[in-house]
């Protein structure tokens, strides 16, 4: 049974995948870019998922984990790229900053239920 404090965070997650995705939607990104930002949060939750249920995680989920971790940081680099060329305020990079922040935690959780299959 997943504590409390997990589906919380799970929620977070949701909200921080469904936020991105309007956001893309709306700067007129391609679709399959807001997919793909969409499917990196599924992946971060699956892995804050496995960790809370003891089961660990194999080999395929540590890939998906290894992609979708290059796909969120490639993800950043060119929000920061975009919002210092459009001038947005600091509200606006200080919440895009503290949503990519939020993921770290998930990316970690996943890396221990990698580690937990593994016997480490």
């Amino acid at each position: 049974m997943m504590p409390w404090h997990a589906w919380a965070y799970l929620l977070l997650l949701a909200l921080i995948g469904a936020g991105g995705f309007v956001a893309m939607l709306r700067a007129k990104r391609p679709a399959w870019r807001a997919l793909v930002h969409v499917a990196t949060i599924v992946v971060f939750a699956y892995g804050v998922v496995l960790y809370f249920s003891g089961s660990g995680a194999g080999t395929a989920f540590a890939f998906a984990l290894f992609v979708a971790t290059l796909l969120q940081a490639q993800k950043g680099v060119a929000d920061a790229n975009e919002m210092r060329r459009r001038r947005l305020p600091a509200v606006s990079r200080i919440g895009a900053a503290a949503g990519a922040l939020a993921l770290l935690p998930a990316i970690a959780l996943g890396a221990l239920a990698i580690w937990s299959r593994q016997g480490v």
